[in-house]
């Protein structure tokens, strides 16, 4: 007959096993709004008030435990589509400007620290001839 320890510690690992899968199960549940809220308060503190217009979505599913990303989609212009990717892994935050060909597959990638980078970045797309305030664009 088995010794009474090798019950307890099957039965310890069996509930340490539940707790787990209950907590990777929340987590899972609880991911996709926390990417959104998460990019949402990225983007405010980085770009000011008016970054509470972007409408960000869940972006795929990766290691949801500790890797929030989400996606808005800005603009598409002159063959490109302009849009901004937020992720936070392991506690650091980042938004990047994401420029891609309509008809090709490249891509350029630029992280966002400031609204005024940010103008700098879309300054050089072709979106900046129909939003440069100095041209009378509409902003």
């Amino acid at each position: 007959m088995s010794h009474p320890i090798m019950f307890a510690a099957a039965k310890h690992l069996a509930a340490a096993e539940e707790r787990r899968k209950a907590v990777r199960e929340d987590a899972f549940h609880s991911w996709g709004p926390r990417s959104v809220t998460a990019a949402s308060k990225c983007a405010r503190r980085l770009l000011g008030d008016a970054a509470v217009t972007l409408g960000w979505e869940v972006l795929g599913l990766l290691s949801f435990e500790e890797h929030l990303q989400a996606v808005t989609s800005l603009d598409a212009v002159g063959g490109q589509h302009l849009e901004l990717y937020y992720t936070d892994q392991n506690g650091t935050e980042r938004i990047f400007l994401r420029v891609s060909c309509m008809s090709c597959p490249s891509q350029h990638v630029h992280e966002v620290t400031s609204l005024e980078q940010f103008g700098r970045l879309l300054s050089q797309t072709p979106a900046w001839q129909d939003i440069d305030p100095r041209d009378g664009g509409d902003l």
